[in-house]
């Protein structure tokens, strides 16, 4: 049979028409749905609730405990009418041997002092020190560390020149550092740079151990208290600040002294 050019164009009409009504019946019974999609929510999401005098009197009471639950931590405890519990790691020079009084003289009374004229809280020194002590020595001195512990100076270095290598030393001092922050994860740390001693092939030795302990106190973000620099700039001769060639003397521990307070005043200033 054959089909005239009107037949077909009523066909194509009635297909297009046909069309039209299937895809207008789709869009009416699906025009409330909405697509799915999968979003990385990285922020979390608060759901609002009603605003009561309850809520209101409940928020004003937890905003005053969170006020009143800060507790000040690490040096910073110095501002407040309290005790500083301070753990002094390292050697000879650490318990201040070679100063004629070590009660008066030694550096940490030194240091008490200043410090008792400029803030209202104190310092309880504990020292756990011993002349010859090496870096691998005040590693068994970790598990004395506590939670309460605030502050942590480790004055040590001159020991282990020659007796350990470079890369020994560098990795045993850091692992020290991790050790003692897991311990005491609220107090301050402060390393000791020791000063140079009498003898200058002793002095060319330690510099490098030196750099290692200042590359790490930058590494770690921790404050470096460098004697080294301190008693090269001081304008009295090295000899005058030393007792016995190694350990300082009172004069000595008087610039010992003044470049830990400075150090722990530009700490506190830097804290507020």
């Amino acid at each position: 049979m054959r089909i005239t050019a009107k037949t077909e164009l009523y066909i194509i009409s009635f297909a297009l028409i046909l069309a039209s009504l299937v895809i207008g019946v789709f869009w009416a019974l699906n025009r409330g749905d909405k697509p799915e999609y999968t979003l990385d929510q990285t922020s979390p999401i608060s759901v609002a609730k009603p605003v009561t005098t309850e809520t209101i009197a409940g928020s004003s009471k937890s905003e005053q405990a969170t006020v009143t639950s800060v507790i000040p931590r690490g040096l910073t405890r110095l501002r407040e009418s309290t005790t500083v519990n301070a753990l002094i790691l390292g050697d000879s020079i650490a318990e201040s041997n070679g100063a004629s009084n070590k009660d008066l003289l030694g550096w940490s009374t030194l240091v008490s002092n200043d410090l008792h004229r400029k803030y209202s809280g104190t310092i309880q020194w504990y020292f756990k020190t011993s002349a010859g002590a090496s870096i691998n020595d005040v590693l068994t001195l970790v598990p004395i560390a506590t939670q309460d512990t605030d502050l942590i100076v480790l004055c040590l270095g001159h020991q282990d020149v020659g007796k350990l290598r470079l890369t020994e030393f560098k990795q045993k001092y850091e692992q020290l550092l991790v050790e003692l922050k897991a311990k005491s994860p609220h107090a301050d740390l402060f390393l000791v740079v020791e000063p140079p001693v009498k003898d200058t092939a002793e002095n060319n030795r330690f510099f490098l151990y030196r750099k290692i302990i200042l590359d790490l106190g930058l590494k770690h973000q921790l404050p470096v208290i460098d004697l080294w620099t301190a008693f090269i700039n001081d304008p009295t001769p090295l000899s005058e600040l030393l007792a016995d060639g190694v350990n300082p003397n009172d004069k000595g521990y008087e610039v010992f002294a003044a470049e830990v307070l400075k150090r722990f005043d530009n700490y506190l200033l830097s804290a507020y």
